[in-house]
């Protein structure tokens, strides 16, 4: 997951300061035996600073989207390592809603925390 996410970065433009880590939130998925929690494939915010962004969901309007549009956005997307591996963790280690899961990229570290 480290090296998906240090690649993303190497592939991004810069404006000089350094990624310290990436955070990605939860999403929930439709399947045949109902609603589940994982990790969303996409990179919900950057820090250039140890200290964590403010992550909380803001208040918004929901629209649900069909099963296939969701499906087909990730799949054109994302980037498929790092899915894969997202979701091998959710299965060995179920998220909760609230939950974040912070990439530390100096220490390759990997972390869950709870907002």
């Amino acid at each position: 997951m480290v090296d998906r996410v240090s690649a993303f970065m190497a592939e991004q433009p810069g404006d000089g300061r350094a990624v310290v880590a990436a955070y990605f939130t939860t999403t929930e998925r439709r399947a045949a035996d109902g609603m589940s929690v994982g990790w969303s494939p996409f990179i919900a915010a950057l820090a250039s600073a140890e200290d964590i962004p403010d992550l909380k969901p803001t208040r918004t309007t929901a629209i649900a989207v069909p099963v296939a549009e969701a499906a087909l956005a990730e799949e054109v997307f994302a980037d498929r390592e790092l899915s894969d591996a997202l979701n091998r963790l959710a299965a060995l280690d179920a998220p909760g809603h609230g939950d974040v899961l912070r990439v530390h990229l100096p220490t390759r570290r990997v972390t869950r925390d709870t907002l």
